[in-house]
């Protein structure tokens, strides 16, 4: 085996995968040598399918075990490997390993495919093709899965079986995407059928009999049973009222209404009012506790004691039942409880809005069994399917493997202009500039708090479609050389993603660094500006703020008497302070003011000089992949070589050219304007200036 060979990339060493000999030696190299050793599957910008068959254990992200997996399989099932350093998503038939069966089903399964496709001599096969078959199939009335639908039968019976199950017990998706039923559902409805047959059965009257103990009354048991029941609370709430009452007789007054009650009840609203006699006691308590409906009972329920007196307390009892005490009550009570008691035990279940006699239908005709046959004639097929998802595993395996290994084993795509790699999103064009690493981003505060420690000067941006809802996401684009000039909340540029749609992007956050060692070196001197210009603004803006103030005063005299006051302390303070600072120039050498002056700046710049090229040192892209979820090995150091690479202003074309001529000045000349003189009195401004700051010199000397 020849060597592993590491590549300089910007001073960190990684594997180069160039070739199928290359990649067979991934496994050899221990983990810690690997640029990541977990990734996201979200962040990879390739076929989905290919990192759902890489990730075996579903957990949405690929570890080394599981590359390593897939790649022992793929050098398992190919004898020539030389496809898979070109990427390509056609696999020669001649490529495949037969020396072992599984090889063999696979070359079966893909000359079967190329025949039903009418190429059966055809040399080759390409993922195209395998997912053609793959959606026929899917579609097909076996494909594998063991679900079969509806309409999988032109018998109606069956079919209206098939439906009952799905509406009472639910579905499962078959692979054309319909609902159906598979194993599972054909158990559960079969199952709570004869549950729930079985249980209205110990219901039912045999043929002779006119009762049984859970029908005491025959046929009229349900509607008796109905009635009680829909009075019993009502009924047992008045008897432990009465028992209060008789405990204390001052508790039958709280149970009417109230005087409070009757001034505040709007008796105009019907609906309050039922609610009152709703919550109210069936008739007005008693110590005897009995309960007499003639006399004065809840008109709410008046008309239903009188049809349980008539249905089932005068059956009860034995006579015309016109009063109803406790113990009577209990008597009535007892007449029904087995028939209580089997209602209880009731099934909890769906098809009990099925007809009963459907039901026993369903139980002894002969759906279960032909239902069974189907979805074993369906899973007959299961076997072809599996080759056929192994077959586009394999041209999936061929194509990304060797690119997934230059993003995960290494990171060699992403120093590649000629390359993308398969995290990155596409190109920025921003302020006249051109950025190329770009990543997306799922949840920006938590992004933004990790890669703030990456100390580059990064952009996040809203990138969208022609519609506001076609597309919509978040990216983060590093902008590595050049200067922050122009970069801005709200800047707008173009995206081209990386397979080619042109979206409109935003800026939506920035996070500040120096871009480059120039901007480090200006960024101290340019805080020492801001500095003063701060101080000079306070110390300006009081006197502004009274001179406004005496001018808004209505008293013209005193607005001229303070502003002559004011200009002659002015001048005599500023005539003291010239007077002032030349008798102490005149007593100190114009080189020791120069030295203090150069020793003043570079203790106060310095250090933020020094922290500024400290940052440049630091600047780490492997962050940025952390940020995203990434577990990285290597520190992606960015140098100034690297920065130019994904942050550049483009060369113009060949063969153009600039004219220096500025042809504003030409229109402005056409309009009859004279050109301004502005840049040539800046330069005398700036002579006269120095040429007095000579002469005070000397004068000082």
């Amino acid at each position: 085996m020849s060597k592993l060979r590491f590549k300089n990339y910007g001073g960190s060493y990684q594997l180069k995968m160039q070739s199928e000999q290359d990649l067979e030696k991934v496994p050899a190299l221990d983990e810690a040598h690997w640029a990541a050793t977990s990734l996201p599957v979200n962040s990879l910008n390739c076929d989905p399918a290919f990192t759902a068959y890489i990730d075996t254990d579903k957990n949405g992200r690929i570890r080394p075990r599981e590359f390593k997996g897939a790649l022992s399989w793929l050098f398992k099932l190919l004898t020539d490997r030389s496809c898979l350093s070109q990427g390509t998503e056609v696999l020669k038939l001649s490529a495949i390993d037969t020396g072992h069966s599984e090889g063999q089903k696979l070359l079966a399964t893909a000359k079967l495919i190329l025949k039903n496709l009418n190429t059966p001599e055809a040399p080759e096969i390409s993922l195209a093709q395998v997912r053609d078959v793959q959606s026929i199939m899917s579609k097909a009335e076996n494909n594998g899965d063991g679900i079969i639908t509806p309409q999988v039968t032109s018998d109606t019976n069956l079919n209206k079986f098939i439906v009952s199950i799905i509406e009472t017990v639910g579905s499962t998706l078959d692979a054309c995407g319909e609902p159906g039923i598979g194993e599972k559902q054909l158990k559960d409805f079969m199952g709570e059928t004869e549950a729930y047959l079985a249980w209205e059965a110990k219901g039912e009257k045999k043929q002779g009999e006119d009762s049984t103990d859970i029908l005491p009354w025959g046929s009229d048991t349900p509607q008796a049973y109905a009635l009680l029941s829909g009075l019993q609370e009502k009924i047992e709430q008045f008897f432990i009222q009465c028992s209060m009452v008789k405990f204390d007789e001052r508790t039958q007054a709280q149970m009417r209404l109230s005087q409070q009650e009757l001034e505040t009840i709007d008796f105009a609203n019907s609906a309050t009012l039922e609610t009152r006699l709703n919550e109210g006691p069936l008739a007005p308590p008693n110590p005897e506790g009995i309960l007499d409906w003639k006399k004065n009972a809840n008109p709410l329920y008046l008309d239903r004691l009188l049809e349980l007196q008539t249905k089932v307390l005068n059956r009860a009892l034995g006579g015309h039942a016109q009063q109803l005490t406790k113990n009577e009550w209990s008597k009535v009570k007892d007449i029904f409880i087995p028939h209580q008691t089997w209602r209880q035990n009731q099934p909890v279940t769906k098809v009990d809005k099925i007809e009963s006699s459907v039901l026993r239908g369903y139980l002894a005709g002969p759906y279960r069994e032909q239902v069974n046959q189907l979805i074993a004639k369906d899973l007959e097929v299961a076997g072809d399917l599996n080759q056929i998802h192994d077959l586009e595993k394999l041209i999936l395996y061929q194509r990304w493997l060797m690119e997934l290994a230059n993003n995960f084993v290494s990171f060699a795509n992403i120093y590649d202009p000629k390359r993308r790699s398969l995290f990155e999103m596409g190109t920025l064009i921003i302020d006249g500039r051109k950025i190329t690493f770009t990543m997306k981003v799922k949840e920006r505060p938590a992004h933004k708090s990790i890669a703030e420690r990456s100390y580059i000067y990064l952009l996040y941006l809203e990138v969208t479609g022609r519609q506001d809802n076609d597309i919509k996401y978040e990216i983060i684009a590093s902008v590595t050389s050049g200067n922050a000039n122009g970069l801005r909340l709200g800047k707008r540029g173009i995206f081209y993603t990386s397979d080619g749609l042109e979206l409109d992007a935003k800026v939506i956050d920035i996070v500040v660094n120096p871009i480059s060692p120039w901007e480090s070196v200006k960024a101290p001197f340019q805080q020492f500006a801001d500095y003063i210009k701060k101080q000079l603004d306070k110390f300006t803006q009081s006197p502004q703020a009274k001179v406004e103030k005496s001018l808004s005063s209505t008293d013209t005299s005193g607005i001229m008497r303070n502003f002559l006051i004011a200009g002659g302390v002015a001048i005599a303070a500023l005539g003291s302070a010239l007077a002032y600072i030349t008798k102490a120039l005149s007593q100190v050498k114009p080189t020791h003011v120069l030295i203090t002056l150069l020793g003043v700046t570079t203790i106060i710049l310095l250090p933020g000089i020094i922290a500024g090229f400290n940052k440049i040192r630091k600047r780490n892209m492997s962050v940025l992949l952390e940020a995203a979820g990434w577990s990285v090995n290597v520190h992606m150091r960015l140098n100034a070589n690297l920065g130019r690479l994904f942050t550049h202003t483009p060369r113009l074309p060949k063969n153009a050219r600039k004219e220096r001529k500025d042809e504003v000045v030409q229109f402005a000349k056409h309009l009859g304007y004279t050109p301004g003189k502005s840049k040539g009195i800046v330069l005398l401004v700036l002579i006269a200036i120095l040429i007095a700051i000579g002469l005070t010199i000397h004068f000082l000397r």
